[in-house]
């Protein structure tokens, strides 16, 4: 996924627009500016919650679009899918994004869905496209994942490790977390947790891997 041209450090440089509908007074503005910096110096602290709290406050005063943006981003952040979801569609709708960034929040709201649905799931259950995954790899991610379902987890760490071992990739190194997890093996699910994420820094389930080691440290 690349990278939004509005992404989430250049939103300082913004100029807030209200909705023609709507003129908003100068001190919503005013206020809307103040909410933005705070939700940012929040975002930058790691105070997700906070920082969606502020942003959500400062698109209620301007309805700008690129704020709709700002929400999204920090809840996509969190992993809170469905929020992100519905405020990357107002800035679909309210906008003017250009072909190029309409693709790319387009394939974020995508990204979302599929992360919503894995939770559901638990693992990733489709292999990666056939140029990044080896036959022997698919056979054995399939088996893993055939084998996670049937609730037999030390038959699905073992083909997953083996898929591992052919294709080191982000969508296996995950499903080995989960199934470490099952197992109680709290180290080999943190590490593995971790490799994720250092491989995968943009993944939409972000905010929930973070989540899951923060509780597996905590035990």
């Amino acid at each position: 996924m690349r990278a939004h041209r509005l992404a989430f450090a250049c939103f300082a440089l913004l100029t807030f627009a209200a909705e023609p509908a709507a003129a908003q007074s100068e001190a919503d503005v005013a206020r809307a500016r103040t909410l933005f910096q705070e939700g940012q110096a929040a975002y930058d602290a790691g105070e997700f919650q906070q920082a969606a709290q502020k942003m959500r406050q400062a698109y209620q005063l301007t309805r700008a679009p690129e704020l709709a943006f700002n929400v999204g981003r920090v809840y996509e952040r969190m992993s809170e899918y469905d929020e992100a979801i519905r405020f990357f569609r107002i800035y679909l709708r309210r906008g003017s994004p250009d072909e190029e960034s309409r693709r790319d929040v387009q394939e974020r709201i995508q990204a979302l869905r599929e992360a919503k649905a894995r939770a559901r799931s638990q693992v990733f259950t489709a292999p990666p496209s056939n140029d990044e995954l080896t036959r022997e790899a698919r056979t054995f991610f399939l088996r893993g994942v055939a084998m996670y379902r049937r609730g037999q987890y030390q038959a699905a760490m073992q083909a997953f490790m083996a898929a591992h071992r052919f294709a080191p990739l982000p969508e296996v190194l995950y499903n080995l977390a989960v199934t470490a997890e099952r197992l109680g093996s709290r180290r080999d699910a943190l590490d593995y947790y971790r490799e994720y994420l250092r491989r995968r820094p943009d993944a939409p389930d972000r905010g929930a891997v973070e989540r899951k080691i923060a509780a597996l440290r905590n035990r």
